[in-house]
């Protein structure tokens, strides 16, 4: 299961959750409690990636055990937006994989994604309750594709997305003041089939394949070059005109990251 921000704005969501059997519904809930209120020992920290398909800078976050990553690129001067690529094998062309823009469980927008033939089918979540499959939520925050760095196989799924309006106030996600140093995100992983694969509120199976958190070095994802990567999603996209400061390496914001209040760990045991 995954975990998204949305706005607190009860007018900007649109809910349509599914209650599951009691006993998925049990296992959800712990694994959600894990993913956002365990301590590892040891954080598992962004680094530099080229996407060499885009040419896009990514600070991005790879976990060897699962073959999950997830980078992100953002502007000079942060404002709304910013690019994500999320990549992961899918045996048998099945599964999704997914983010959440904090490291909180309730709350954060949960961005997830799945394969739909040789598509991707994208949708925002939040979730409201652990022991329920995330709703779908609607706001001013959307994901374009962008198509070049887009792309699934028999074994594979690549998305490369614009996520606009996705950079919000610190209840739905990270800020742009945020950028300025380290933020903490979540992600999940599951290789069982989405059912109705085709309808972006399809129920969202528990992440089998392992789940955890992540620090995202945000102040070293921005560049310059952003405006020209978000026209590769066929969109004019670039930053504020309002230099944000970069604090020193190690340095956590939006959060208690600092308090060594990490999300779980991609070799926890997760059944």
């Amino acid at each position: 299961m995954l975990h998204l921000p949305a706005s607190k704005n009860p007018s900007q969501r649109y809910h349509k959750s599914t209650r599951i059997c009691s006993r998925n519904r049990n296992r959800l809930g712990v694994a959600l409690y894990l993913l956002f209120f365990t301590k590892p020992t040891v954080s598992q920290v962004t680094e530099a990636f080229t996407d060499p398909v885009t040419g896009i800078n990514f600070q991005r976050f790879f976990g060897a055990r699962t073959g999950f990553s997830f980078g992100i690129a953002l502007p000079e001067n942060p404002s709304t937006d910013f690019i994500g690529q999320i990549s992961c094998p899918i045996p048998s062309g099945s599964g999704w994989a997914g983010i959440a823009l904090q490291d909180d469980m309730e709350g954060p927008l949960l961005l997830a994604a799945w394969p739909n033939g040789d598509t991707v089918v994208s949708t925002f979540r939040v979730a409201e309750d652990e022991d329920e499959n995330p709703p779908v939520v609607q706001g001013e925050f959307r994901a374009i594709d962008i198509p070049s760095g887009t792309s699934v196989n028999d074994t594979h799924m690549t998305w490369t997305f614009l996520c606009q309006n996705c950079v919000g106030n610190g209840e739905t996600g990270f800020t742009a003041q945020d950028t300025a140093g380290t933020v903490e995100m979540g992600w999940g992983l599951a290789d069982r089939a989405v059912s109705n694969a085709g309808d972006p509120a399809a129920e969202l199976s528990f992440h089998n394949v392992g789940f955890g958190g992540f620090d995202a070095v945000l102040s070293l994802a921005r560049s310059p070059l952003f405006g020209e990567w978000a026209l590769l999603a066929g969109v004019e996209s670039n930053g504020s005109t309002t230099p944000i400061s970069v604090l020193p390496p190690g340095t956590f914001v939006g959060g208690d990251g600092g308090d060594d209040d990490d999300s779980g760990d991609e070799s926890d045991d997760d059944d």
